[in-house]
């Protein structure tokens, strides 16, 4: 089997839905954005069009702001005519019409219906198992049987997902595990169930490196099923430990992150990282790889679940380890 991807249905138009819609439809694919309520969707629209603005104004800014590192670093300083010749040089390579296009690309909508005809379908829903499972079984029956299905998943099983589907569909049903944000980190696991055929894996990492995000090409990596998968399994542990010096008052939140960025090299601090991933996500995988490990894996901190409680999820709720107000 070789998988020509041109229409995908991405369901759920929250955070990461949205996004793989945007970086999709970037990349000339026909996206149809999917949700359970006409709200959701027009939220997730909004995401979008925020973002691709964003890039737009980053892309127009681009030569300014080359041409200023330039004569910081170097002392020269450019003549108007220099700063215009340089600009035509250094001219953006993504602009209203691209944005407009991208956007003419996704179709949004609450119809299942809408979903026959793609060609891959990725699910980009709430992370409980349940409500992953009533999802493709009910499109197991609505979707042409030639299509993919793939669970964005970040810590369930994947092969307990891939039970709700028939014998035949689940060969063509695997992880697709992009990370937060799609648009700017291109890492996607790529994770197998017990039935999941060779052929679809292959097809599926072909289809991704031929992605691009905001600013690189997309990196699939092959990953066994296993809790956590990869990043989250090795990120996780390091979470924990920062959640507990939280907890601990070993530092301000503000200070933990210094701390990691200035003495451990991250270009990002735990905090505001487990801010921008979602509270409630890593609360979620937490718990679940705690239990599929039977204990290995420690339990989430208090204070993180105090926070997940209070409703507090970080940057999306406007309020996490840091208020965003």
């Amino acid at each position: 089997m070789v998988l020509f991807v041109e229409r995908v249905g991405v369901v759920g138009a929250g955070t990461m839905g949205a996004q793989l819609a945007e970086v999709l439809a970037l990349n000339g694919k026909q996206v149809v954005l999917k949700d359970v309520e006409e709200r959701f969707v027009q939220g997730g629209m909004e995401r979008i069009r925020s973002s691709l603005n964003q890039l737009l104004s980053f892309q127009q800014t681009k030569a300014d702001r080359e041409l200023e590192k330039f004569e910081e670093k170097t002392g020269v300083r450019f003549s108007p005519e220099q700063r215009e010749a340089a600009r035509k040089t250094l001219r953006p390579n993504f602009d209203e019409k691209r944005r407009d296009a991208a956007l003419a690309r996704i179709k949004p909508t609450t119809r299942d219906e809408d979903l026959k005809d793609v060609d891959l379908v990725v699910e980009a829903v709430v992370e409980k198992l349940d409500v992953k499972r009533d999802l493709f079984g009910k499109l197991d029956t609505q979707v042409n049987a030639s299509a993919v299905f793939a669970t964005n998943t970040s810590a369930l099983p994947v092969s307990d997902i891939q039970e709700a589907l028939s014998p035949r569909r689940r060969q063509k049903f695997l992880g697709l595990h992009f990370f937060n944000p799609i648009q700017t980190l291109p890492l996607v696991e790529v994770i197998a169930g017990r039935e999941t055929s060779e052929e679809t894996m292959e097809d599926c990492i072909n289809v991704i490196a031929q992605l691009r995000n905001h600013r690189y090409p997309m990196a699939p990596v092959r990953v066994k099923e296993t809790p956590g998968f990869l990043v989250n399994r090795v990120l996780g542990a390091m979470l924990h430990e920062a959640f507990r010096c939280y907890e601990e008052r070993i530092a301000a939140p503000r200070d933990v992150d210094i701390a990691m960025k200035a003495g451990a090299g991250f270009p990002m601090g735990p905090l505001e990282l487990a801010d921008m991933v979602g509270l409630d996500v890593i609360y979620h995988a937490m718990v679940n790889t705690h239990e599929r490990t039977k204990g290995q894996a420690p339990k989430p901190p208090a204070a993180l679940e105090a926070l997940v409680r209070a409703g507090h999820f970080g940057r999306k709720t406007g309020k996490g380890f840091f208020d965003y107000s």
